[in-house]
């Protein structure tokens, strides 16, 4: 089963990986907070995919994979239908006296194909082929999923504590500033409570964003190994709609699973069985006597038997199909959601930017107004929160966008 959205499988992989924790001291919860985040200008996304590949699970499953394509085209390859097996068979009547005779008899039973049988093999092995190859890609695909969400998600929570820094610092100018006008004169002393009050609300939205960028910046250390970050670069959108790989994957398991079938039904009743003999007679003492045998045995009927035996394999080609198609049902929605949130993020930054740019305006204005003792704190203070929030929707904006070009990018198979 293959999911659009990847958080429940980041966190099964985390856990998987992070191995047994043990209990942090508050100061090394706060130490963790604190900790400064390299960004590494010689790091790509393509490097941190590669190191999450080496740490990711799943490469036993798809070596095993692998393997059993090889196993399964070696069989095909064979010129038996199975292991052969030798006879021995000695008769004699001489027990009691050396009067009678004696009769011994080597050879060895051969499996041969059915008609058509080892073609079925050969596409099987042929089918289990590409799965393995498309097994290899679904699983790159994952992970290079999960290492997108995991880097715009800590890339998020950097802009927040930025956007959180920036605003304590304007806000700490402003409680200053009342401050120096109320020791002129120029206020009244509970002035400051207005401004103290949002100089506080900004101290621990500091503290909750540090907290969000820790847990955030754990993760990437636990998916990729790596401490530092990649610089910080926009992917282009995809020109050319590639496909969606868990559909690929369906489909290589369909096939496999109908070969399978295939296969199974030329197996028939089982395999005929030839067997070749020499053959030594010998008669009260006489010479003996050499001869050749041969022996062919062609099982038929048992057709219940045979169904039983195929009943597991055509149930396996329903629970291929299905899964195609639901893929393909899934395909089209991913693909449909990963368009309209390009498109959604695109006019989102572009609307965030104007505003920014007249809360810009506006905040230059109210500050040049109230330090002229043209307006009143109230008025400044709004006028401030309303461009802080214009600047962390614009810069939000812009980090949604570049994720809805990684989603947009991963949904249509293109990797870092």
């Amino acid at each position: 089963m293959f999911s659009r959205r990847l958080p429940s499988t980041l966190l099964i992989l985390l856990m998987a990986l992070a191995g047994p924790t043990t209990a942090q001291s508050p100061d090394e919860h706060q130490a963790e907070e604190r900790l400064a985040i390299e960004t590494d200008a010689d790091l790509s996304l393509a490097a941190a995919l590669e190191a999450a590949m080496v740490r990711a699970p799943g490469a036993a499953q798809i070596a095993a994979q692998a393997g059993l394509a090889d196993t399964y085209r070696q069989r095909a390859g064979s010129w038996l239908a199975g292991a052969p097996s030798a006879q021995l068979r000695y008769l004699s009547d001489r027990w009691q006296s050396r009067q009678g005779g004696s009769e011994a008899e080597a050879g060895f039973e051969l499996p041969l194909w059915r008609p058509g049988q080892r073609r079925a093999l050969a596409g099987e092995a042929s089918a289990s082929r590409v799965l393995a190859g498309e097994a290899t890609r679904l699983h790159r695909w994952q992970v290079a999923g999960l290492v997108r969400e995991c880097y715009w998600e800590l890339r998020e929570a950097q802009t927040r504590l930025g956007l959180a820094q920036t605003e304590l610092d304007s806000f700490r100018q402003l409680e200053a500033e009342v401050r120096a006008r109320i020791a002129a004169g120029d206020a009244a002393p509970a002035e400051v409570l207005g401004a103290e009050g949002l100089r506080r609300e900004r101290e621990a939205a500091v503290h909750e964003a540090e907290v969000v960028l820790a847990d955030r910046h754990y993760a990437w250390r636990v998916l990729t190994g790596l401490s530092a970050l990649p610089v910080e670069r926009v992917e282009p959108v995809t020109p050319v709609p590639g496909d969606y790989l868990p559909l690929l994957a369906a489909r290589a398991a369909e096939t496999q699973a109908e070969a399978a079938l295939a296969a199974g039904r030329r197996e028939g009743a089982g395999a005929p069985r030839l067997l070749l003999g020499l053959r030594q007679d010998q008669q009260d003492g006489a010479a003996t006597t050499d001869s050749l045998s041969a022996q062919l045995s062609l099982p038929f009927g048992g057709s219940s038997h045979r169904q039983a035996r195929l009943a597991p394999l055509e149930l396996e080609v329903a629970r291929a199909a299905d899964e195609r198609r639901r893929q393909q049902q899934e395909a089209e929605l991913a693909q449909h959601e990963a368009e309209h949130e390009l498109h959604a993020r695109e006019v989102a930054l572009a609307d965030s930017e104007s505003r920014y740019a007249l809360a810009s305006q506006e905040l230059a204005l109210a500050r040049r107004a109230y330090g002229l003792g043209e307006s009143g704190l109230v008025e400044r203070l709004l006028i401030e929160v309303r461009a802080a929030e214009a600047g962390r929707v614009q810069q939000l904006s812009r980090l949604a966008r570049a994720r809805a070009i990684a989603r947009y990018n991963q949904v249509h198979g293109v990797l870092p």
